[in-house]
């Protein structure tokens, strides 16, 4: 496999008591690998510190720009349910984008200003309404309640033996399983909380 030295990035994840300006820079034919602090990788912003500010903020400028197709339906008075159709395909779909990968390690106030988008755009359509009010007649469910659903039903999957990312899951001692707590999975303890905002432990944790 050739690499493409100018198109390579380096990401260090390292929380160390040394400075990571001191580690060793990779080189590649001789040229200095760039090394940065996020990037994007199939349309999730990964980030050196292992949090999602960064996706966060990138999701939000993306829709951002997509708001206004909303206004102009609204305007135009456009059937609610069709407006709700572009709502969903066009804004709510990237907001739930790969959302098993990132739900797990949201702060309450990123996913505050993820549900602000929903609030915004159904006030658009029912500007009378309260939001608990637009949900119930939209049929629609907050975002939140949404993001858990779908990582606890690919969870779900993934306890398939035939799922290709069964193997990952750490499984306990058959021989260990009491009555009381007959749950298969492995439980994982850190000293951190930040291993317990991963997919994996995070749906562990809760017993999905």
């Amino acid at each position: 496999m050739r690499v493409n030295e100018s198109k390579t990035k380096e990401m260090l994840i390292y929380f160390g008591k040394h400075d990571p300006s001191e580690l060793a820079r990779i080189h590649i034919n001789s040229k200095e690998i760039e090394r940065v602090e996020s990037f994007k990788l199939l349309g999730v912003v990964l980030s050196s510190d292992l949090s999602w500010n960064e996706h966060v903020d990138y999701m939000l400028r993306k829709v951002a720009k997509r708001m206004y197709c909303i206004h102009y339906l609204v305007r135009a008075r456009v059937k609610d349910t069709d407006v709700l159709t572009i709502y969903c395909s066009v804004i709510r779909s990237v907001l739930e984008y790969a959302c098993p990968v990132w739900h797990p390690g949201l702060t309450q106030k990123q996913s505050d200003e993820i549900e602000k988008i929903q609030k915004r755009c159904l006030k658009l359509i029912y500007p009378n309404l309260s939001y608990n009010q637009a949900l119930a007649t939209s049929g629609l469910t907050k975002l939140q309640e949404r993001r858990e659903t779908i990582t606890r039903e690919l969870f779900n999957e993934i306890k398939d033996h035939r799922h290709v990312l069964h193997s990952i899951l750490p499984m306990r001692d058959p021989n260990s399983l009491r009555s009381r707590n007959p749950y298969q999975y492995l439980i994982p303890i850190t000293k951190s909380s930040r291993f317990g905002r991963a997919f994996v432990p995070y749906c562990i944790s809760r017993r999905y």
